[in-house]
């Protein structure tokens, strides 16, 4: 990975937020938009919605409901995340659906999203220019302590007019349960031989039974085990027990039993797959480690002198008990002082490890620096689609708190790809979005990487954009040994 220096883009972002704190104060009208409500415990929380909006930023679009308490003291903030059109159905956090701000101008009292635990807002209604519904889950107090926030609802005006197609029926997303009755998994059945080393064909499925209680478009499906998933995406279109088979994709990794969990709703069900003794993939990394190996990259679409060099050495540094091997970074013609990356290779899995406060600039005097972190950034199990994320990094620059974490996302895998003086037939392309939050503001993206991983020669292309709209930097390799 390209070294990049972020303190530039931490600055962009602070006036992102400050900006977007002065449209929600102008949002504020006096007559109320709607309710909402909400408990912790015994405690009851209350107000009114002062404004709810549709943002569409590239392919995502973002559902903002802003209110205010009765006291007219704490601000509740709530967003929820689509790629198409917001309709009735569930909005998970960890599935980066949603999330939750309850704060003052000194603090925040409440935080919810993907870091803190679930939380899940339920649209029950969407429509003729108003939406209704509930959330319930985990959230984060002032002292850090997580709480449960319970009996959540809410209801406001709202122009649908940007809501995409397909929004604002009231009807387009199913609900229901898994299993013949709510709470109750009806066994699943597996179908097909499964081998390691073998990809899954149209036989490989799992026949599940669910129990609809509002018709309409449904996906269904399973973590990713093993380099293999089950998934299926249809439409219901009567209420009641209904079976659906889900078909399996991907390539087994290992043999032996491997338990998958199905979600439907907000229920999940597990089964078990035995998966045969077979052929273990192919040996041959994405990403060498070996001794000597070197990668040099120019762009492809700027300046041709623009270029680095990344060398393998025989080095290694050790985290506690965890070894990694050293590269260096260069310019190219060399600056004379090359700065150290560190790689490591787990099972599948592919991981870097840096130093977050120069990474991200976070260097405030008085402030304390964020711990150093690794994050997983190429998974050879991956489905296409597949994505994970990087731990959060919370630091200060410019007097702004900002935490900020990595979103991965599989493009591509075994595909056939040119990037300089490379074509290989087994590519991997994986995108990386870097997402920053502040308290009161939602996780915004402020920068996206692509890299294409080829089998058995390394990293052969690298693009960066920073969200600007001028082109990404594009970076393609013009000569490399693998050793």
């Amino acid at each position: 990975m390209k070294t990049l220096k972020f303190s530039s883009l931490i600055i962009l972002l602070a006036a992102i937020f400050f900006s977007c704190q002065k449209e929600y104060s102008l949002e504020g009208i006096v007559t109320p938009a709607g309710t909402w409500q909400f408990n912790d415990a015994a405690t009851v929380y209350a107000g009114n919605m002062d404004s709810a909006n549709i943002e569409t930023t590239g392919t995502t679009k973002t559902l903002n409901l802003v209110g205010k308490s009765s006291d007219g003291k704490q601000n509740f903030l709530m967003h929820l995340y689509a790629t198409d059109s917001f309709t009735v159905g569930t909005y998970k956090a960890s599935l980066f659906q949603s999330d939750f701000q309850y704060y003052t101008q000194a603090k925040t009292i409440y935080n919810a999203d993907q870091f803190v635990g679930e939380f899940i807002v339920t649209v029950t209604a969407i429509g003729n220019n108003s939406i209704t519904g509930i959330f319930s889950g985990a959230a984060e107090d002032s002292t850090g302590t997580t709480k449960q926030l319970t009996l959540g609802k809410f209801t406001s005006r709202i122009n649908l007019s940007t809501n995409g197609t397909g929004g604002g029926s009231g009807g387009n997303t199913a609900v229901g349960t898994l299993g013949a009755a709510a709470g109750v998994c009806t066994p699943l059945a597996p179908n097909g031989t499964y081998t390691q080393g073998i990809a899954l064909t149209s036989t490989n499925t799992v026949t599940v039974t669910v129990t609809v209680t509002t018709p309409g478009t449904y996906t269904i499906s399973t973590n990713t085990v093993n380099g293999v998933s089950f998934s299926k995406t249809g439409t219901f279109t009567n209420t009641g027990v209904q079976t659906v088979i889900l078909n399996g994709s991907g390539t087994p990794v290992a043999s032996g039993n491997q338990t998958f969990t199905v979600t439907f709703g907000t229920g999940n069900c597990t089964f078990v797959v035995n998966f045969l003794p077979g052929t273990p993939p192919p040996a041959t990394d994405y990403f060498p480690t070996t001794t000597g190996s070197f990668w040099a990259y120019g762009n492809a679409n700027a300046d041709p002198a623009d270029s680095f060099l990344i060398a393998a050495t025989a080095r290694t540094k050790l985290v506690g008990s965890v070894s990694y091997n050293v590269f260096t970074y260069d310019d190219i013609p060399s600056s004379g002082s090359p700065s150290d990356l560190y790689y490591r290779k787990s099972g599948g899995d592919y991981f870097e490890y840096f130093n977050a406060e120069d990474f991200f600039g976070f260097f405030d005097p008085g402030s304390t620096s964020p711990a150093n972190i690794e994050y997983t950034f190429l998974k050879e199990s991956a489905n296409v689609n597949d994505t994970w994320q990087s731990t959060s990094v919370t630091g200060t620059s410019g007097g702004l708190s900002v935490t900020i974490y990595m979103k991965m996302t599989l493009l591509a895998k075994a595909v056939s790809a040119t990037s300089g003086i490379i074509t290989s037939p087994d590519v991997m392309k994986v995108k990386y979005e870097y997402y920053a939050t502040s308290p009161g503001f939602p996780a915004t993206v402020i920068f996206v990487e692509e890299r294409w991983f080829a089998r058995g020669k390394g990293m052969i292309y690298n693009s960066f954009d920073d969200q600007s709209g001028s082109p990404p930097a594009v970076y393609k390799v013009g000569r490399y040994l693998v050793l």
